[in-house]
């Protein structure tokens, strides 16, 4: 296991709508899904982490938020990072991360934004992305 050198360098909501006009039941079983998706810029050596979170009431979008946090990353472990092929390899463990900092983000975010709403009683439940995120990403 590669330890990989980051700070938190910004947090974008890129995305947040609510739909309550959809909501059938106050207290009604939703569904919620869940997407991460992760771009790496080399040139500012910034990885970025985007969450997408959508809560729907069977075929009705009750809420949907998308998060992008951007994680620098510190030169010395690009290098470390890197093969000999030139190809920078994001271990899962650290993806791992990345994703759990930015979705424990938009939990907060999530629960702020829909106080006072009908939304407001939805917990966006915690998910371990150790057992979705099971590849490494390899910038070529």
């Amino acid at each position: 296991m590669k330890d990989v050198m980051y700070k938190y360098a910004k947090m974008e909501l890129e995305q947040f709508a609510m739909f309550e006009e959809n909501m059938k039941n106050e207290h009604g079983e939703i569904q919620v899904q869940t997407e991460a998706q992760f771009k790496y810029d080399k040139s500012q050596h910034v990885l970025c982490s985007k969450i997408t979170v959508t809560f729907s009431n069977g075929e009705s979008p009750l809420m949907r938020a998308v998060l992008d946090s951007y994680f620098l990353i510190h030169p010395d472990s690009i290098i470390g990072i890197t093969d000999s092929e030139g190809h920078i390899i994001f271990p899962t463990n650290v993806l791992v991360q990345f994703a759990s900092l930015n979705y424990g983000s938009l939990r907060g975010i999530i629960h702020l934004k829909t106080l006072d709403t009908k939304l407001s009683g939805y917990i966006l439940p915690p998910i371990f992305f150790n057992d979705i995120i099971t590849k490494d990403y390899i910038v070529e």
